[in-house]
């Protein structure tokens, strides 16, 4: 496969944006976008945009994985959202047993997961059965293959079980779809479910073993693909800071624009005429500023340890940019809210841009790996010597 350069794929992403952005109201109503979107992003291969070589993948770094997300998200959070994932999930397929990375990249399907460990297996030879129900599933009607969460006990592994992540083929599954949220509409995160699937061993990853040793399971390292030398879960999660920098920056293009258009007529000034409204916008753009200083700093740090090779990091190195991203999406989400203040009941109609990116900004915010209060007490922890977060 011919390598592909960072502008190539930041083009390419442009131009998923500008069609998810066509989408966006119909995306909205059902739920989910379309199988059209999904086949644009596969043939703009992104999906391989971390993939190491050796699997036909392009093995970018964390600079142009930060860009792709950030691109979408200056359209809609929900298709940056889905963009992401669909290249974020093959990172983990990478540290499966080579065999299970070669059935999987091979297939060149999109592959999605559930962390959450509740599933049951049942433990069979050469595997396990896989049983249970799983929320959150996003974009699953995408994918060929997803990875379902469970408590394992993996040969091999001392320890007795660990959280995994059991890979099923999407065909094995029955998709419950009743996807109706608040925010982030588009991204058909559905209920999954499946009954005594089986699922052999080579498609079984035991996440406290790569967690605590950097390394995939039965070695085969491309040594120089950026996701073997950085650290695996702050790699894993840098496009949740991504799509909040992308979507503060169409919000504020939005708000100086609108501001500047708007007719108080209460007072027979045009709004940007206001001292008020000037010092509103300045703070606005200011804070808007930090965000995305904050994520090119996290963005650094991974390309710090990516040419140190450091896949192995202390409990504070590992936990602070937990923090720093989930600082990004609150200051997202609040700015979203006071671009509506701001701006009147104008900007608060359905399907507005900026009422559509306040949905979904919270959306991001509660996700699991985001959740403010968890990921600030756990880097505070780490700084004080304690375990940090016992997933991140």
């Amino acid at each position: 496969m011919s390598a592909v350069t960072h502008e190539e794929m930041v083009a390419r992403a442009e131009k998923i944006g500008q069609q998810a952005a066509l989408e966006v109201p119909e995306a909205e109503r059902r739920g989910g976008f379309s199988l059209a979107l999904r086949d644009t992003v596969h043939q703009a291969q992104i999906h391989k945009l971390l993939r190491p070589k050796r699997y036909g993948g392009f093995a970018l770094g964390p600079r142009t994985f930060s860009e792709v997300v950030r691109v979408v998200a200056r359209h809609n959070a929900s298709a940056a959202w889905l963009v992401y994932f669909t290249a974020l999930h093959e990172q983990w397929v990478a540290y499966l047993d080579p065999k299970g990375r070669k059935e999987i990249y091979d297939s060149d399907g999109f592959t999605a997961d559930i962390f959450f460990p509740i599933g049951k297996v049942e433990y069979v030879e050469g595997g396990v059965k896989l049983s249970g129900q799983w929320n959150w599933g996003s974009g699953v009607k995408w994918d060929t293959w997803i990875g379902l969460g469970a408590l394992v006990e993996v040969p091999g592994f001392a320890g007795g079980p660990q959280p995994c992540l059991v890979t099923v083929n999407t065909s094995e599954i029955e998709i419950v779809g009743e996807w109706d949220p608040f925010g982030l509409r588009g991204t058909g995160s559905h209920t999954v479910r499946c009954a005594d699937v089986f699922v052999p061993w080579h498609r079984v990853l035991p996440l406290a073993h790569i967690k605590g040793t950097g390394q995939p399971i039965g070695g085969d390292v491309e040594a120089d693909a950026p996701i073997y030398r950085v650290p695996f879960m702050p790699m894993f999660t840098v496009g949740f800071g991504a799509i909040a920098v992308g979507a503060v920056q169409r919000m504020a293009e939005e708000v100086k624009q609108r501001v500047h258009d708007r007719q108080r007529v209460l007072y027979g000034v045009k709004e940007w005429e206001s001292p008020i409204a000037q010092r509103n916008v300045a703070e606005f753009l200011t804070k808007k500023d930090a965000i995305e200083a904050l994520q090119e700093r996290y963005v650094q740090q991974l390309e710090a340890w990516d040419v140190a090779n450091t896949p192995i990091v202390s409990e504070v190195d590992r936990n602070r940019p937990n923090a720093w991203r989930s600082w990004m999406c609150r200051e997202a989400s609040q700015l979203a809210f006071r671009a509506m203040e701001m701006l009147g009941g104008a900007a608060t109609t359905r399907g507005d841009v900026l009422e559509i990116y306040a949905r979904d900004l919270v959306m991001l915010l509660i996700h699991v790996g985001q959740l403010y209060d968890d990921n600030m007490l756990s880097y505070g922890r780490a700084e004080y010597g304690l375990t940090g977060h016992p997933l991140l």
